[in-house]
């Protein structure tokens, strides 16, 4: 019988993918002990930005993620092109805790987090996964900031011991301590119209098809 998966599930525009994604995926291996990460683009956006294509974006992520402990799902960008419609969290948690061997760990932003009462079903991730919280430099976990029923959402499930995380499997929240870094895709995606030198935030492999496709 296969031993137990810990899986961390990564969903983002990765619009581009760039140099922090792959930090944040890597410290999650490093930090809670995981098997492997699954990165899974975004059908569309819930803010109705604009976005490259499904097809240029799920295939710089393909690029991007050429390690054995990296893998990349097509699960919300199918969703959405088979239903035209938002692919919800709760949905895709559900879809890949069919896997009854594994372990999932939902791997998002501090600052979702924050307004996380806006989701669709949020009182119902932790049914199907844990929460790592990541923290960017300029933005702290702070649960004052938070609306009510989220600092106590945090405080009921939030748990400091990794442990934990591998005896139950799911229902809790941890926030992962990140190196220091400073990139979003929209202040790269800036740096590229203005013809800015982006090859300390982007991965080579991303800066060469970006540039082959004329995106951005």
């Amino acid at each position: 019988m296969l031993k137990n998966q810990l899986i961390g599930l990564f969903g983002g525009a990765f619009d581009p993918i760039h140099n922090a994604h792959i930090s944040i995926a890597k410290e999650s291996i490093k930090q809670i002990g995981l098997n492997k990460i699954i990165f899974i683009p975004t059908g569309s956006s819930a803010n109705n930005k604009t976005l490259a294509s499904h097809h240029h974006r799920l295939e710089m992520v393909n690029l991007a993620c050429k390690n054995n402990h990296f893998e990349v799902s097509d699960f919300e960008i199918k969703e959405y092109l088979n239903n035209k419609k938002i692919s919800y969290t709760i949905n895709t948690l559900r879809f890949f805790s069919e896997d009854s061997r594994s372990t999932f760990f939902f791997i998002l932003g501090s600052d979702a987090f924050s307004s996380i009462n806006s989701w669709y079903k949020w009182k119902e991730l932790l049914n199907y996964s844990h929460l790592l919280l990541v923290e960017r430099h300029d933005n702290k976990l702070n649960s004052n900031d938070m609306p009510s029923e989220v600092q106590k959402f945090l405080k009921k499930n939030i748990t400091e011991d990794t442990n934990d995380l591998k005896k139950y499997k799911h229902g809790l929240i941890y926030s992962l301590s990140m190196p220091f870094f400073h990139n979003s895709s929209s202040e790269i995606k800036n740096k590229l119209r203005g013809s800015l030198d982006v090859k300390n935030l982007l991965p080579k492999i991303i800066q060469e098809y970006i540039a082959k496709h004329n995106l951005y």
